[in-house]
């Protein structure tokens, strides 16, 4: 996946891909100029919840990144 280009994104920049939530697992892909380093943590919602998600792993892209992260949650 390394050196890949990105699809289409959502208007905002970012995308979650949460088809894994129920197994602790989200992908984040961005087009942000700022890029996260492991550890960093992201407050999302999946399905009108609050979750910590926290990046176990990130793969740089053509013109973004994409960024494996591991669920904790929901959020307080």
């Amino acid at each position: 996946m390394a050196l890949s280009e990105l699809r289409s994104f959502n208007p905002s920049g970012y995308e979650i891909l949460d088809d894994e939530i129920g197994r602790g697992r989200v992908v984040i892909w961005s087009t942000a100029k700022v890029t996260p380093r492991r550890g960093d943590s992201f407050l999302i919602e999946s399905r009108g919840r609050p979750y910590d998600a926290v990046v176990e792993e990130l793969v740089m892209l053509k013109g973004g990144w994409s960024a494996t992260c591991r669920v904790e949650g929901p959020a307080l």
